[in-house]
């Protein structure tokens, strides 16, 4: 029996040398295996496989991190990880890093430029390899900090000011415009247009969009209700229940973003109007609960999961190209028509 003070020894740590001669081959073999150097045949790197899952060796991630002056790990920093765009981000990003043996911190920000800030600063003090950034507003202060710091970085989403490096964007006055075209089609001419912040670069072009087709539809701008509320459902709700209770109340409602969909969605049940018979509704982003409701949401559907596998491909890139020339994507929307928006003349 051992003496109460008496401490029991903690496992052996595996070490890269016991893999080695668990393969049979150098350390300097296994260190290129791990590492996807390629340069190594294609039985020995098996072997040397066979030999970490047998002696379950976890590499050393800390003294790999010391060497290269950088973590295995991205920064996926993010506006509002309620709106399950984001969500659908992130999760195509994580199986990449996990996929190239990196680990994700995912930093939500809430739309405010400050706590951006604090997130990089921590990006840049814990030597992250590379970061993912969704930016608050255009302002690009805080993305010049990781430009000087040399972090690999993609901006994902959203625009910022002058910054000229990797990134992956949507074609937002494109959504506008597929938004404007499918309720002008419809004969709508009184619509409500719900968008977010207005610093994100992502509501501006939307807007700009929107306004540019109703104009060249000849609509009269007075039918057009432009509103700015904040990220939640709740404000969409608030926002969507007024316009329907004043004496000539929008017969269409478009949202620019997912939550906001869900606000205008339940401001519509809750005032006993149906879809499409009394107010059509076009929504943004194809999420999991649009087609779990009756009637089903039309909306204007973005490829969030190409978004986040291209910006986490390029990321990887320019970790192994740090003064690469930039990637610049822009992707395109698509409308997917559904039950909530009708024609004027079906009323």
């Amino acid at each position: 029996m051992k003496r109460k003070n008496q401490s029991i020894d903690a496992p052996q740590r595996v070490r890269m040398i016991d893999v080695a001669r668990a393969a049979g081959v150098s350390t300097a073999t296994v260190s290129r295996v791990l590492s996807n150097a390629g340069t190594v045949k294609p039985d020995l790197a098996e072997r040397v496989m066979e030999a970490v899952r047998r002696t379950h060796y976890v590499p050393d991630s800390t003294g790999r991190a010391l060497r290269r002056q950088r973590s295995d790990v991205w920064a996926v920093i993010v506006s509002d990880i309620q709106n399950p765009y984001f969500s659908r981000l992130v999760a195509s990003i994580e199986q990449i890093a996990t996929a190239n043996g990196l680990s994700i911190v995912l930093c939500n920000t809430g739309e405010d430029l400050d706590r951006e800030r604090r997130f990089i600063a921590n990006a840049i003090s814990q030597r992250m390899c590379g970061v993912i950034l969704t930016a608050a507003s255009e302002a690009d202060e805080n993305v010049e900090l990781l430009t000087r710091a040399r972090i690999a970085t993609v901006v994902v989403d959203r625009r910022v000011g002058s910054y000229e490096g990797d990134s992956v964007l949507l074609n937002n006055v494109l959504v506008g415009r597929l938004a404007a075209n499918h309720l002008i089609e419809r004969g709508h001419q009184r619509v409500l247009c719900l968008f977010g912040p207005s610093a994100a670069s992502t509501t501006f072009d939307r807007y700009l969009g929107f306004q540019a087709a109703w104009t060249e539809a000849h609509r009269d701008r007075h039918g057009l209700q432009l509103v700015e509320t904040n990220i939640h459902a709740e404000g969409a709700r608030q926002a969507t229940a007024s316009a329907l209770a004043r004496a000539h109340p929008p017969t269409a409602i478009y949202a620019a973003n997912a939550v906001l969909s869900m606000g205008v969605y339940r401001a519509v049940q809750e005032s006993g109007r149906r879809m499409p018979e009394d107010v059509s509704l076009i929504g943004t982003d194809d999420a999991d609960w649009t087609t779990m409701v009756s009637p089903q949401v039309t909306l204007i559907s973005q490829p969030v999961e190409e978004m986040g596998t291209r910006a986490a491909s390029i990321l990887l890139e320019r970790m192994e190209d740090p003064d690469g020339a930039p990637h610049h994507v822009v992707v395109s929307p698509s409308l997917i028509e559904r039950e909530t928006t009708g024609t004027m003349s079906a009323r």
